[in-house]
């Protein structure tokens, strides 16, 4: 249960980071930015979850 909830707010946090990012750099919002986003932030949510589980196993 720990691991779903760290994993789901690492995942809005990424998020938040990774779209502060992509506006730093200048990419306009649009079909493939949206995608991006969430690929990112869904790999750092489910990385953060392995890593919880190895600890708690």
């Amino acid at each position: 249960m720990l691991s779903i909830v760290v994993s789901a707010i690492a995942y809005f946090v990424a998020a938040f980071f990774i779209k502060e990012w992509l506006d730093g750099m200048g990419i306009p919002k649009g079909m493939t930015r949206s995608p991006v986003i969430f690929a990112g932030a869904a790999v750092v949510s489910y990385g953060m979850a392995f890593v919880l589980g190895l600890m708690l196993t």
